[in-house]
């Protein structure tokens, strides 16, 4: 009976020295009011309007103007005038006309006048059919006492070409001239008319007659009409069969319309 007590202090040393059986853990209580608050928090504010990154914006698009047809192999051009067409001038052109493998028909005559050629036209053009009329006319005109007269001869050659595109080529002026220049201006319509004193923007050599361009002169006033014509070709219609590859845009007003000079 003595052991009991000895038994029973080892119990008790035992049950000092085992750690407690943790209990079950409490759940974490997440308030109602904090959940809502997460739900309902508002999304991320946008980049403000002076922050953003700017986007370049594409610039228009111009139009781009039709392009006029190509000019066909064996096109027909009829080049007539006075000694002024071949001093250089259709020389310079004829390379231009090759090129584009142009019938090129230069009917040239020395002394020759608006006049003069005014009964010639007709059969003339119903001999070539040409696509395109050059005149190189007016130069042996530069003196004449009574340029009004010489209108209907301009009028005349115009009517033949019929509705043909036609261009009056102005001589460039050797001297100052009693007014042909202006008569011929004012009467060409249809046909376009180049002003050579306007549009030619160097000075054009002269033959030793200090009137006639030189060759080099008559290539400086070849080249400056060429660029011109070009440039003045009206451009392809959309569903026009027929008519002329070297239709040229209309004439604005004041290229017929004669500059009017002060009193003396």
């Amino acid at each position: 009976m003595r052991r009991a007590p000895a038994v029973l202090s080892l119990l008790l040393a035992a049950c000092a020295c085992a750690p407690p059986t943790p209990g079950p853990t409490a759940p974490e209580i997440v308030s109602a009011s904090a959940v809502s608050s997460a739900q309902q928090a508002p999304p991320a504010p946008a980049l403000a309007a002076s922050s953003a990154v700017p986007v370049a914006s594409a610039a228009p698009i111009a139009p781009v103007a039709p392009a006029p047809p190509p000019i066909p192999t064996g096109t027909a051009v009829l080049h007539i005038g006075d000694s002024f067409a071949v001093a250089g001038f259709a020389q310079a052109l004829k390379p231009h006309m090759a090129a584009l493998g142009v019938r090129y028909e230069v009917r040239a005559e020395t002394s020759s006048f608006t006049t003069s050629w005014a009964g010639k036209m007709d059969l003339l053009v119903a001999n070539t059919q040409p696509d395109l009329v050059i005149i190189n006319l007016g130069a042996n005109e530069f003196t004449n006492t009574d340029p009004p007269a010489h209108a209907p001869a301009v009028r005349r050659i115009v009517k033949s070409i019929g509705n043909r595109p036609c261009v009056w080529v102005s001589p460039p002026s050797w001297r100052k001239d009693t007014g042909i220049t202006a008569v011929i201006r004012e009467n060409t319509a249809p046909c376009r008319f180049f002003d050579s004193d306007a549009l030619v923007k160097q000075p054009i050599p002269r033959q030793g007659d200090k009137i006639h361009p030189s060759e080099a002169g008559g290539a400086i006033w070849a080249e400056a009409f060429w660029a011109w014509l070009n440039a003045e070709r009206a451009p392809a219609e959309s569903g026009v069969v027929g008519g002329s590859p070297w239709r040229l845009r209309q004439a604005p007003p004041e290229e017929h319309r004669a500059a009017v000079l002060p009193p003396p």
